[in-house]
This record gives C-alpha cells, sequence and structure tokens, in this order.
C-alpha cells in the first residue's frame, strides 16, 4: 500500500509469535501499532494500522516488552520511566519514579518480566534500577489504560547496581534472562547474573559501550560499538577465564590486538566519506541489530543512511595442531558482507535516506531475511538480504567460455542451464526453493505455506519447472546487412526499432538529454535480435576502434555519424583544436585550450594551474590580466565585438564564450545556404533552426528573410515572419502575452523558441528549454543574462549536467576537471569508456590531475588487449603520448619497451642496448682495445667476485667457444646460459639462422620477412617461424608438438575480423 509516515523510529514485535511493528514519532510524541497483513517485499509491503497512542512522554529511549503485549517503556531526558499500553487508543501511561532525576539512557525488558533502566551518572544514587513488571501482564487487553488498582500500589524497584557510573546501553539475554548485559561509559562492558548476591562480574574492557545487540539465533555472541568510532565489536560471553580458553584464542588476544572476551574487530564497518561524518554530536553508528531467523548476520546503520549486513562465520583452526576444549570462546571472521541500499550518499536521494530499520520476524527460516526500513520522506520499504545458495546454479553452469553460440544462430542471452541429470534436483533445488516462494504473501491469513510449497515444487523435475524464456529473434533489416560502417549499422538498427515502436503524440517535447538517453537505451536493452546484430551491438567500441576511432575529429565524426550528439562532441572538439593550433588559445600569462564556457566565464584553471600558465608565470592573473589576456586572443582570432543588450563587466570573457558555442558549427554558410531558393525542399524544421539562430544572434530581419523565403514551400511559417516583423515595431514594455506550452510545437524546439519569445519576449524561458541544444541556450544566455544571473545559471547547468552525464555540455565544461565529473556518469549509464577515454587523452594529464583519467584509459587499453587489437591499442599509446606534450616534453609517460627477448631458458631478457654492448665488448677484446664509455657491457657480463675473493667473468669461461659468442652478440644466443634460440617446431632448425630453404631468396618481401621472425607461443612457449606458424595454424588448433595439447591458435572471438 502507498501510505507514508513521519520520520522516527521504527521496531518490529521482539515476540516471534506476534506479527507486528511499532512507528513512534518523536516530533509529534505519538506512536502507532500497525500488522503486516499480506506481501512483505521490495516495493509491495501491505499493511494496516491497530491502534495509536497519543500524547508520549518526551522520548529518549525505549523498549518493547516482549511477553506483556504491547506494553512499551519510554525513557526521558528528565529521569521519568513511562509505561504506556498502544493497543488501546488511549493517552494513558504509568510513571516509574527515580530518587534522583537525570537522563534516562537506555531501558530494557526481558522474557521474565523485569524492566532494567539505565541512567547518567550522580553520584548519590545508582545508576541501574530493576524493576518487576509482571502483574502487568494479567491486564485485560479489552480495558482502556491502567486499572486503578495497579495506580495505587506504585512500582519499586527490586535490585540496585552501579554506584557513581554511567550506564549508557543494557540487554537481557533471552537464553538466561536472569543474565543482564550493560554498557558502562569510559570503562567497558559488564555481564552479571542477577542471581548471583555475591557481585561476580565478568567484564570486557573496551569504549564500545553502546548500542548493544544479542544474537537471538546464537546468543553467545554479542555486538557493541562506541560514540566517536566507525567501528564495530563482536563479543563472546564464553570468555570468562583464560585457563577455559583454547591457545588459538589466547594468541588472538595477545598478539593480534583483540580485546579478551572479542570474536571480531571491525574497524570500519561503515564508510566514513561522507561530509556528514564531520559533526560529532552523534554516533557515527546509529543501530545495530542481529537477525532472529539466521545467526551470525548482523546489521548496521550508520547516520549517513548507510545500511550493511554483515555475515560471519566461526574461524576455522586446524583440529590437528589445537586442543578442542568445550564451551571456550572462538573468533570469527567475516564470510559476506552486503549493501542494501548503495545510492545512500547520492545527494539527489536524499529524501530515500533510510532513518530506522528492524529485521522483520519470519514463521520459516526457508524465507529470505529481510528487514523493514524507514526512509527519510516517511515511505515504509521493505529489503532482502541477497541470497547466496540461488547462486550457486548459475556458477556451476558448464558455459564453455565464451559462450557464443553462432554455429547454432543462438544468443547467449538465452544460454540453457543444463546439468548432469545425478546432481541436477540438488543444484537447483534453491533456485527452484527461491523463485517459487518470490512474490508470495508471508503474513495475513492468506500467508504461505512454506513446506508444503516447497515440498510440491521439489517434487517437479527440475527442468520441467525452469522453462528458459527465449525471445523471438527478428532477423535485421537488409539496410543492415548491406550497411558497410558501424555507423551506418547502427543507424539500420535503430529506424527498425522507431518503426516497430509505437509513438505517443500526447507526450511533451522531450529534452536534448531525453532523447539522447532514448537513442543508446533503445540498442543497448533490445534483446530480440539475432546473433549477427546482437553482435554488433556488443561489440561497438572494438568497430570503431576499427575504422579509425582515435584523435583525428573529422574521421570521429564520421565513425559516430549515428549518435547526432556524439557527433556534435567531436565537431566542437575539431573547433577547439583548429582555434588552439599554433597557438591561438595562448596569450601571457593564460593558455586557456580546450576550456569550456563555464571553466573560463568562472577562471577555473582546474586541478594543475601551473600548466595553464605561460613560462615563468608562477601566481594566478586577476581578473585585469585575464581580460588583457583574452582581448589580444580575440584580436587574433577575428572574434567580434560583443553586441549583446545587457551591460557586463568581462565583455571578453563573453566574447570568447559566444566563439566557443560557435565552435564546429559554420553559421554563415548555414544562413546563406537557407537564404538560397535551392534549400526550399528542405524540412521546415531546417528554416526555423536557422532563423532561431539569427534572432539568437539579434538579427530579427535575417530571421523574417528566411522564414519569408521559406513560407513558399511552408506556408505556415509566413504567419511567424509577420508575428517577428510586429515585435520589432512594438514597444518593450508591452505586455506579455498568455503563452500555452501544451499547445506549443511538441516537434520543432525552434518553433517553440521563437513562438515564446513573439508571445512572452523573456529570453530566460528560451534559455531555460531543455528541447533545444545546450549550444543555443548557452549562446542565448550569454546574450542576454546579467554578469550575475548567467553565473547562477552556468553553475545550476553544470550541476545538473554531472548529476545526468550530460556528455552535451562539453561546451559548458571544455576538457578540463568538470567534464571528468560528467564523464563519470556518462560512462556509468552508458559505459561507453571509449569516447571518454579519447576525450579526457587530449588534455590529460596535461592540465587534468584525476584518477578516473587514469582508469578510464586502463579500462580501454585491456579493452583492446583483451580482443587482440594490438595495433590499435600501439597506436593509442603514441597518439596519447604525443598529445600530451607540455612546452615539447611528453606529461605521460611513454609506453614500456613492446619488444623484447627472454631466453626460455634461464629467464632472463635481454634488450638490443645490452646486445649492443656485448658485441662492443668482444669487438674491443679481438682488437685489444677498450670499449668506449657509451658502450658499457651490461650488468650480466661485469666482473663478480666469488666467496674465495677470486674474480672471474660471468659472460665467459675459460674455455668460451668464439662461434659462441658470435651468437650472443647477435642476439642467438642467451648472454647468461649460453644457450641458443629454440628451434622451429615444424622444420627443426634453430630461429635466426640461416634456413635451408632459403626464404631470404624469395621475391615476395613479406615471404622474405616471416622466414626470419620467431613466434612464440605464451602458453606452451614453443617456437615456430612466421611462415611455417601460418600455414600450420591456418588448419590446425593445436601445438605442432605432438606431446603438446596446448591450443595455441585459440581465440575468444574468432568471428571478429581483425585489422
Amino acid at each position: 500500500m502507498d501510505y507514508r509516515l513521519d520520520p522516527g523510529l521504527i521496531r518490529w514485535s521482539p515476540n516471534p509469535r506476534n506479527d507486528a511493528f511499532l512507528h513512534i514519532n518523536t516530533e509529534h510524541r505519538y506512536a502507532q501499532l500497525y500488522e503486516p497483513t499480506g506481501h512483505a517485499q521490495r516495493g509491495k509491503f501491505e499493511f494496516r494500522k491497530v491502534a495509536k497512542h497519543e500524547a508520549l512522554p518526551s522520548l529518549k529511549t525505549y523498549d518493547w516488552s516482549p511477553t506483556i503485549p504491547n506494553l512499551v517503556a519510554v525513557g526521558t531526558e528528565t529521569g521519568v520511566v513511562n509505561l504506556v499500553r498502544v493497543q488501546d487508543n488511549s493517552t494513558e501511561f504509568l510513571e516509574l519514579k527515580l530518587k534522583v532525576a537525570r537522563t534516562c539512557q537506555a531501558v530494557a525488558f526481558s522474557i521474565m518480566g523485569k524492566l532494567a533502566v539505565g541512567l547518567d551518572r550522580v553520584r548519590s544514587d545508582h545508576c541501574l534500577y530493576i524493576w518487576d513488571v509482571n502483574r502487568l501482564s494479567s491486564l485485560d487487553a479489552t480495558t482502556s489504560g491502567f486499572p486503578e488498582t495497579i495506580r495505587r500500589t506504585p512500582f519499586e524497584p527490586v535490585s540496585r547496581f552501579e554506584s557513581g557510573t554511567a550506564v549508557s546501553s543494557i540487554k537481557f539475554f533471552e537464553d538466561n534472562p536472569n543474565v543482564l548485559l550493560r554498557g558502562i561509559k569510559g570503562h567497558g562492558l559488564r555481564m552479571h547474573d542477577l542471581r548471583d548476591h555475591n557481585g561476580i562480574v565478568t567484564e570486557f574492557k573496551t569504549k564500545c559501550c553502546n548500542n548493544l545487540a544479542i544474537d537471538y539465533a546464537d546468543p553467545n555472541y554479542f555486538a557493541s560499538s562506541a560514540l566517536d568510532q566507525p567501528g564495530v565489536m563482536i563479543w563472546d560471553r564464553r570468555a570468562v577465564s583464560r585457563q577455559d580458553s583454547t591457545p588459538a584464542y589466547k594468541l588472538a588476544t595477545d598478539r593480534d590486538d583483540v580485546p579478551w572476551g572479542g570474536a571480531l574487530r571491525l574497524e570500519n564497518a561503515i564508510q566514513m566519506e561522507d561530509a556528514a561524518f564531520m559533526d560529532n554530536k552523534n554516533s557515527f553508528i546509529k543501530s545495530l541489530r542481529f537477525c532472529r531467523d539466521h545467526p551470525n548476520t548482523l546489521a548496521v546503520l550508520s547516520r549517513t543512511g548507510q545500511l550493511k549486513i554483515i555475515s560471519t562465520r566461526k574461524e576455522y583452526v586446524d583440529d590437528g595442531d589445537e586442543i578442542i576444549v568445550e564451551d571456550t570462546p572462538e573468533l570469527l571472521e567475516i564470510r559476506r558482507s552486503y549493501e542494501l541500499d548503495p545510492y545512500y550518499a547520492d545527494p539527489a536521494r536524499k529524501n530515500e535516506k533510510i532513518v530506522g530499520f528492524d529485521w522483520i520476524t519470519m514463521n520459516s527460516s526457508v524465507l529470505q531475511p529481510r528487514m523493514l526500513v524507514l526512509r527519510a520522506s516517511g515511505a515504509l520499504d521493505v529489503l532482502e538480504q541477497p541470497s547466496m545458495t540461488s547462486q550457486y546454479a548459475y556458477k556451476l553452469i558448464p558455459w564453455k567460455a565464451p559462450f557464443r553460440g553462432f554455429d547454432q544462430d543462438a544468443s547467449y542471452h538465452d544460454a540453457p542451464i543444463v546439468f548432469e541429470a545425478d546432481y541436477s534436483r540438488d543444484i537447483l533445488a534453491p533456485l527452484v526453493t527461491e523463485l517459487e516462494l518470490a512474490d508470495k504473501p508471508v503474513f495475513g491469513s492468506d500467508r504461505v505455506d512454506v513446506p508444503t510449497l516447497l515440498e510440491k515444487a521439489i517434487s517437479i523435475p527440475p527442468y520441467e519447472y525452469l522453462t528458459v524464456k527465449t525471445t523471438k529473434k527478428v532477423d535485421p533489416p537488409s539496410s543492415f546487412l548491406e550497411a558497410p560502417t558501424i555507423a551506418e549499422k547502427l543507424k539500420a538498427l535503430r529506424s527498425f526499432l522507431q518503426e516497430t515502436e509505437t509513438q505517443d503524440s500526447s507526450v511533451e517535447s522531450p529534452s536534448q538529454l531525453e532523447r539522447h538517453e532514448k537513442l543508446l537505451y533503445d540498442t543497448r536493452n533490445a534483446v530480440q535480435f539475432s546473433s549477427k546484430a546482437q553482435f554488433v551491438l556488443d561489440h561497438a567500441m572494438l568497430f570503431r576502434a576499427q575504422e579509425g576511432y582515435l584523435f583525428n575529429y573529422i574521421t570521429n565524426q564520421k565513425v559516430v555519424a549515428d549518435d547526432p550528439w556524439l557527433r556534435d562532441v567531436w565537431a566542437w572538439v575539431a573547433g577547439a583544436e583548429e582555434a588552439a593550433r599554433e597557438g591561438g588559445m595562448i596569450s601571457a600569462p593564460l593558455d586557456i585550450g580546450y576550456m569550456g564556457v563555464y571553466t573560463l566565464w568562472t577562471n577555473n584553471l582546474g586541478s594543475r594551474p601551473l600548466m595553464r600558465l605561460t613560462e615563468g608565470t608562477t601566481t594566478n592573473p586577476d581578473i585585469v590580466e585575464w581580460e588583457r589576456s583574452l582581448n589580444a586572443i580575440n584580436k587574433r582570432l577575428g572574434i567580434p565585438k560583443f553586441d549583446g543588450a545587457v551591460d557586463t563587466k568581462k565583455p571578453h570573457h563573453r566574447e570568447m564564450c559566444l566563439e566557443m558555442c560557435k565552435w564546429g558549427r559554420s553559421y554563415e554558410t548555414e544562413f546563406s545556404e537557407a537564404r538560397s531558393v535551392s534549400s526550399l525542399t528542405t524540412d521546415s524544421t531546417w528554416h526555423t533552426m536557422l532563423a532561431a539562430h539569427a534572432l539568437f544572434g539579434g538579427d530579427t530581419k535575417g530571421a523574417v528573410q528566411i522564414l519569408k523565403r521559406a513560407s513558399t514551400e511552408h506556408p505556415e511559417l509566413l504567419f511567424v515572419s509577420l508575428a517577428l516583423q510586429l515585435i520589432g515595431k512594438t514597444s518593450h514594455t508591452k505586455e506579455a502575452l498568455d503563452f500555452d506550452e501544451r499547445v506549443a510545437s511538441k516537434t520543432d524546439p525552434y518553433l517553440r523558441a521563437i513562438s515564446s519569445l513573439i508571445a512572452t519576449g523573456d529570453w530566460a524561458i528560451i534559455a531555460n528549454q531543455e528541447s533545444l541544444p545546450l549550444r543555443d541556450r548557452i549562446f542565448v544566455a550569454l546574450r542576454t543574462f546579467s554578469d550575475d544571473a548567467l553565473t547562477h545559471w552556468l553553475e545550476k547547468e553544470v550541476r545538473s549536467a554531472i548529476e545526468v552525464g550530460d556528455i552535451e555540455s562539453i561546451v559548458l565544461t571544455g576538457i578540463t576537471d568538470t567534464l571528468v565529473d560528467v564523464l563519470a556518469r556518462y560512462v556509468q549509464k552508458f559505459n561507453d569508456y571509449q569516447t571518454a577515454t579519447l576525450l579526457l587523452s587530449i588534455c590529460s594529464p596535461r592540465f587534468i590531475d584525476d584518477v578516473r583519467t587514469k582508469a578510464f584509459r586502463m579500462s580501454y587499453r585491456n579493452y583492446l588487449q583483451r580482443h587482440h587489437a594490438n595495433y590499435t591499442r600501439a597506436k593509442f599509446d603514441v597518439e596519447s603520448t604525443k598529445r600530451s606534450k607540455h612546452h615539447g616534453r611528453p606529461t605521460l609517460r611513454p609506453p614500456g619497451r613492446q619488444i623484447a627477448l627472454r631466453c626460455v631458458y634461464c629467464d632472463a631478457e635481454a634488450n638490443l642496448v645490452s646486445l649492443a654492448a656485448a658485441e662492443a665488448e668482444e669487438a674491443a677484446t679481438h682488437t685489444g682495445r677498450h670499449a668506449p664509455p657509451h658502450t658499457q657491457a651490461p650488468s650480466f657480463m661485469q666482473p663478480t667476485v666469488t666467496r674465495t675473493g677470486v674474480a672471474h667473468h660471468q659472460g665467459a669461461a675459460a674455455n668460451t667457444n668464439p662461434f659462441t659468442e658470435k651468437m650472443v652478440a647477435a642476439g642467438i644466443s642467451c648472454p647468461t646460459c649460453k644457450r641458443h634460440l629454440p628451434r622451429c617446431v615444424v622444420c627443426m632448425e634453430v630461429v635466426g639462422l640461416p634456413r635451408s630453404d632459403r626464404p631470404d631468396l624469395a621475391k615476395d618481401p613479406e615471404v622474405r620477412l616471416a622466414g626470419r621472425f620467431p613466434t612464440f607461443c605464451m602458453k606452451c612457449q614453443h617456437c615456430l617461424h612466421l611462415d611455417h606458424a601460418r600455414k600450420w595454424f591456418a588448419r590446425h588448433r593445436e601445438c605442432p608438438v605432438p606431446e603438446c595439447r596446448c591450443s595455441c591458435n585459440f581465440r575468444s572471438n574468432e568471428e571478429l575480423m581483425y585489422h
């Protein structure tokens, strides 16, 4: 049901037989009791309100009795403990008075009807009171409030403890309700039996004395946390004495910094990166709860809304080396942890932050553990712990990596699940159970009978139950099969999808971002295509790389011609490249190359400001120097003066920003073409776009002429041109007309903008019209907004672009640090790290210092490497290193040497430098001259001293074969072990030496080169001549060596045609 509560506290009933939960509103001071009635799953939680108790006392802490129905104890800051009955819809409460009033910090019920109250420290009184409230269990549930007989006989505490110490937390053990666990501020944790009059107390020294939680399923363990630390300690109550403990436990407490009694120490149970943790008024950890149905399952809620489940298990101890002692403390280890709300830190979801939670007590342990959460908006939701056992089936699927299925024309989206018959039932049983219990009511009169349902599900053969849901495959259109480029293939598939989907004419004009997202989502989520079309969609990045998607921006526009927004991005980059050529964007002391409108307007030099300054400049320029430098750059580039209708203190900034909006576009050519007669057959949107551009630039007459000329083909534009003429003749103070956006053009954003300007005369409406391209909106804002209004508008647009990952905002950000934030979100949504890498490689690390740029780069390089696109990857490395040059020096570290010689016998590596040194050393030995200084011998040929002190040379023994030394110098033999290169396993001749079949005499140069070049298998390390390898692996997959079963010719994507 769609029901929202006010933020507050939430608690599930501590009585396992009572299906109910309690919500307490601390602001309006009331408590409400609810009962679940059906489904309890994410997005579907059914419940009803049972009772409400108003006029609740001011609450500091509370607890719900597990034995007395709906009895709640409320502790206040004034030291008063009130007992209320929530089920009777009354406002009455019963007060338990203290000797000295002070803050009540904790209350706890036991299953034996006792109530413990922990109080703040005071010298003249105890801080732990115990009351016996068993007589309240006899109250009639149909009566209201508390009877007069109860009120006349006041409750007196039966025990008092802890004199002069503050009690911060209290819990009773359910398996032994007379044992009380309490946290003592500044001392630690104390546990003792209330029946023991000798006062024997077990004490655990720690600062984690808050948020006590006992594991209901395994009560030997309990957890606690501290106020000023993000950590959690899990304790073992069996740690009574060192004499009764195992050696392994003693060793852990002595060496591993685990306090005595501890079972597991978590120093960072929650994340500390959020700025909200800078406030130290409250505890880092808000709540700890153990699951009642599943042992060793702890949930932790932080103040920022992070909800994490920590599943633990007993630490493994080798029985052969350990003395087994019964009932002794044991260490725990983390089995797995889960983030139930990964987006808790997203600012856009602040109303969805979790403010309270509790585990839901299920009627069967077969059901997945789940918890009830209360969000900041007041919405109740149910979150389930992810299943572990149901994932085993998918992990055991016997797929042959990679599964393609092209020979059967099958898609890997519909890969069947097939196991051996003897094990299929055991493997699939958890998955069958989870699927059968999904979307079933677990509460109320219609609750599912779990044992009966499981018995029925298991009796069905698993392969009859788990039918593979295949979708009907659609053959791609003929235009797709005939398309020669990846852009045309994607265009064909998108056109086919648009033809098959229904168009809703009632939908408002979509924004540019919505149109771009729809373009990308349609192909990304399409699964109805055959394997050939799906293969193209899955490897679009690889096909683009093969077609030259790199740093030629004109070529890039052709490669991504299927995506108009991405094509416009590369057009802007091409304009920025043209402007920055030959120092066009440099004027002392600034280099503003590839900056955007926002970064230029705010004078933001990025994370590496010194790289943006000319040599000899060490301080950031002021506004006067900015204007002077921009004036010089504008004059050099021939940028016209600012003629906007607004006064500004930064005219040269506006001139350059307006020019940035035009990069990659030829407005003059478009304008002249629109005036020509030859363009009359063009769609009306083309004419309205050019008319709007002229209007945005202040040329109303030009806009009128374009519309007049286009009206011969599109008569509806004649009225728009007449209206534009009228607004030029009327006063600017005329009253704005009533402009109804619902009847405005839904297909032509430029006609919509012209209409809104005619009706209202408000340029801000056009600047905020998201159906217009961002370039045009920025252009309008630069010409019409004041300095302060422009700054505020640009900041708002940049924040929005970062939040949604709008790649069109490169006009705003330029290729700067701000673009990294935009691309991070863009990659997260569409996984196009290829474009992100290419864009950022233009200015990173020259002007950008961000670890995410390195992550994008490494991901793209690894992608090319996985697909054996080695040449493309090497070309990317070389080109990106060239573009990173600053003052003639590359800021990107050049890639390492791609080719080296490594001995397969002694694993020593030799490169060309060491071989040249060895050759020079040999020449100097034979001629009696010393080697020149620049040809010093490598380290493996330097003299060394043995244990006896006699110097010897590693490179040659006393009886050295001169032929071997020549082979070392030629790179045929290893300089260390003197063994020659391996033999070709086809012809059995040593590679590197002249061959008997003399391929060097062939007329074809490729044959001569292949005959000399050795190739190695990186798995089995067998060697072949290149021409022999080509001939052998043209017909075989396995290694030519009979005893070797290595699949040297295995390729993960054989269907890819690598260039």
